[in-house]
């Protein structure tokens, strides 16, 4: 059941038992933003950021892949 709250979903709903990651923006040469986080093996996407709705739809842009920056 969802509840209306003015305060965003994520503050909500958020895990306040884990530290909280640093999250940082990604910026693509073809206008798409990325927000994730660094890990071991490169950059895991949490969240694409697009005005192209079919940007979506790209596999290698899928939350939860990791991919390699540079």
């Amino acid at each position: 059941m969802v509840l209306y709250t003015p305060y965003d979903v994520d503050i909500i709903m958020r895990d306040l038992t884990q530290p909280e990651a640093m999250q940082r923006e990604v910026r693509l040469a073809n206008g798409i933003v990325l927000l994730g986080q660094d890990v071991e093996s490169g950059f895991k996407i949490e969240r694409v950021v697009c005005g192209n709705s079919n940007a979506y739809l790209i596999p290698e842009f899928q939350p939860g892949m990791v991919i390699k920056l540079g």
